[in-house]
């Protein structure tokens, strides 16, 4: 028989690791611009894929600060990020095996200068091993889009 006790305290411990993860959850203060639409499938029914955005302030001297971090549990999620200012983000795939064994993560990563009064939807996929990121600007005034391309920190300066 299991003692509600020591079942207690595994969850007790289980919360304590997870709140010394060192990951933050961002704070989405800001009016919804970015909306994220997940689909994640592991393609395995022992492990479990995961995606997160962490989201990085990037100064004019190309250095990022980390924000925060969005799990996207969620098939859908909206969230503010500033206008006017270049954020860092990163898509961060993550498995997990239900059995203890070792897992895998792949990210995605690009700069975002959103403007003010713009809508941006991302997509974020990953089944059969592959992952898919894909970011689209919105103008509201317009019924046109555009792509956003993936930029690394190396073109910060550009």
């Amino acid at each position: 028989m299991i003692c509600p006790r020591r079942i207690a305290g595994c969850l007790l411990g289980a919360s304590l690791v997870a709140g010394c993860s060192g990951i933050k959850t961002y704070p989405d203060t800001l009016a919804k611009n970015l909306h994220i639409t997940t689909e994640a499938a592991s393609g395995s029914a022992f492990s479990r894929m995961r995606v997160a955005l962490h989201i990085h302030q990037v100064d004019a001297n190309c250095r990022t600060e980390y924000q925060g971090t969005v799990q996207l549990n969620e098939p859908s999620v909206q969230i503010g990020v500033p206008s006017d200012r270049l954020s860092y983000l990163v898509f961060s795939f993550s498995s997990a095996t239900f059995l203890g064994g070792s897992g895998s993560s792949i990210s995605y990563e690009t700069l975002l200068w959103p403007r003010a009064g713009h809508a941006y939807d991302a997509r974020a996929s990953y089944a059969d091993s592959i992952y898919h990121v894909e970011i689209r600007e919105t103008d509201p005034r317009r019924s046109a889009g555009r792509e956003i391309e993936r930029r690394g920190l190396d073109d910060c300066r550009r």
